[in-house]
């Protein structure tokens, strides 16, 4: 009777520290890949570069608070797609953006593909409808950069 309670807390045991290990899993992938934090200037985007769009990336444990030069910001979660060089969540335009983006909320995803930074965005509309946003992304702006294409995600 001993050992079979042994065995059965063992295996709740293995079981929780399997949860656990499956938890972080995203965190430990991303710490030895991709660099998501810092100053990332556009090089590329759907409608053409606009050399003054930075995103400006913070990382909080598997969090990261993304900030845009041109009024938005979101929480992403590093790993969401399955992959550490991968996050996806939620943001908002600045309810004083004077374009007609202005305090829409939008889904989010980024993700580093050779040292680039791809964005993919999807705002949501008044009338429903959502307008995807599509850029790329560098640490370094370089005059190689402007071959870039944008990929489809």
């Amino acid at each position: 009777m001993k050992s079979r309670q042994l065995a059965l807390s063992l295996y709740r045991l293995s079981g929780i520290l399997l949860a656990f290990a499956i938890a972080f899993w995203p965190a430990a992938a991303s710490a030895g890949g991709a660099s998501f934090p810092g100053q990332w200037q556009q090089v590329a985007r759907g409608t053409g570069v606009c050399a003054a769009c930075r995103v400006d990336i913070r990382r909080s444990g598997p969090v990261l608070r993304l900030s845009g030069k041109d009024g938005w910001v979101a929480v992403v979660h590093v790993g969401a797609g399955g992959s550490g060089n991968s996050a996806e969540g939620i943001g908002r335009w600045s309810e004083g953006d004077a374009s007609h983006y202005g305090g829409k909320p939008f889904d989010i995803r980024v993700a580093i593909v050779n040292k680039h930074l791809y964005m993919d965005m999807l705002v949501r509309m008044d009338d429903g409808s959502t307008r995807a946003i599509r850029a790329i992304f560098d640490k370094r702006r370089s005059e190689k950069s402007g071959r870039l294409r944008l990929a489809r995600m």
